[in-house]
């Protein structure tokens, strides 16, 4: 053994201890949320402020951009994507504003392009120990894809990106009184939609447009440290813009209970069950009703893996002339594997069936493979491929399939 070794090894290993630290193993850390000193941006220091911010950019390629027509088109593309915050690190209350954009650039038919982007503000104010008042705002600018049902119509049409505006005003609070924990959330949110010319037809989705008024009140009894009981009540009330759509309005109830309990650090399941109906302002248009449930079951066999199904039932608004709105249930199951400390692997099924009430079923299933390579604190790698399959779909409408894939490179503060 060289001079000076014996000395040095004691040395290493404290210091392989602190890279990894206790906080990296504790009970309920899963691959995405471990913490990775040696790979995880610092961000920049503005006083009591932390400021972060990551560009990521790259290109891929789809093998069917137009999903509707029957003669499917392929292109590359250039896919960039910012987001930047800047937030407090008080030892109390918390403030906090974000910006994200993300884009898609096609390098031959410009009229799939789409541009998204949004800015928040928020806010914390603690009162006591565990009890709290919060607010935030944020307007966002996205679209409605071209493989969402929503935006396509009869087989051999042309679909196009429906751009959309929101604007969602919230408020909150919670107050703990020892083991129960009682909480409100109360939104306020514009959806506002662009008008397109879509071949050669000018299309009226701005008569879509409506405001949403909701709340939503919830309880939690706390067993032990990590064991709940929860219950919820959901009110929404939706209103149309235009005057002659006034008859879609409608009033949306929801309550749930269940649970929120990890079982022995290796088993974390959330699950909620309830009963959802939904009302119209139209005389003779039929009420929306049915089970309602949301949920999500963790395992973590290892350090090394984390795997995650997760379910949810809801009610959405459609903007298709022929429907007012459709159940949409929706199921996944994520498997993230680390294979080494700075290569993530992720594979991912997702199956989700909507239910229109005037027009049908359509069940889509997408399969998706991921690898994320950190090259530093600042670099990663990122390269993904996604099959989407349009598995069911009325008379009338396309069944079919997509392939992509996307190469981006990350650049973190």
């Amino acid at each position: 053994m060289l001079p000076g070794a014996v000395l040095l090894l004691p040395a290493l290993a404290a210091a392989q201890t602190q890279t990894i630290g206790p906080e990296a193993t504790e009970r309920g850390v899963t691959v995405l949320t471990r913490p990775r000193p040696d790979y995880d941006p610092t961000g920049v220091r503005l006083g009591a402020f932390r400021i972060d911010g990551a560009v990521e950019a790259g290109m891929g390629f789809s093998d069917n951009i137009e999903p509707s027509r029957s003669e499917e088109l392929s292109d590359g593309f250039f896919s960039e994507q910012l987001t930047a915050g800047i937030g407090s690190q008080w030892t109390r209350h918390a403030v906090g504003l974000s910006v994200t954009q993300d884009t898609r650039q096609y390098l031959q038919y410009s009229a799939q392009n789409w541009n998204d982007y949004g800015v928040g503000i928020n806010g914390r104010y603690d009162v006591g120990r565990a009890s709290s008042l919060n607010a935030s705002y944020n307007h966002l600018h996205s679209h409605l894809s071209v493989d969402n049902f929503d935006v396509q119509q009869q087989e051999g049409s042309l679909s196009r990106p429906v751009p959309f505006d929101s604007d969602i005003f919230q408020v909150g609070g919670t107050a703990a009184f020892n083991r129960l924990a009682l909480s409100t959330s109360l939104s306020y949110a514009t959806i506002r939609y662009e008008n397109e010319t879509n071949d050669g037809v000018l299309e009226r989705n701005s008569e879509d447009d409506y405001d949403s008024k909701s709340g939503e009140f919830r309880g939690e009894y706390s067993l032990v440290q990590g064991r709940r009981i929860v219950g919820l009540v959901r009110l929404q009330d939706i209103s149309y813009t235009r005057t002659g759509q006034s008859g879609r309005d409608s009033f949306t109830w929801e309550a749930q209970a269940g649970f929120d309990y990890d079982f022995d650090g290796v088993w974390q399941a959330r699950l909620l069950v309830g009963y959802r109906q939904r009302d119209y302002d139209e005389p003779g248009r039929k009420s929306l009703t049915g089970p309602a449930f949301e949920g999500q079951v963790m395992w973590m066999p290892s350090q090394l893996t984390t795997a995650t199904v997760a379910v949810q039932r809801t009610i959405e608004e459609s903007i298709r002339q022929d429907n007012v709105s459709y159940t949409r249930t929706a199921a996944r199951l994520t498997v993230d594997h680390e294979m080494l400390r700075n290569v993530i692997v992720t594979g991912e099924l997702r199956a989700e069936h909507r239910d229109y009430p005037e027009r049908g079923t359509v069940t889509d299933g997408i399969a998706l493979v991921g690898a994320q390579i950190l090259l530093n604190r600042h670099l990663a790698l990122n390269a993904q491929y996604q099959h989407t399959e349009r598995l069911d779909a009325p008379e009338g409408y396309r069944e079919y399939g997509i392939n992509e894939v996307l190469v981006r490179l990350r650049f973190a503060l």
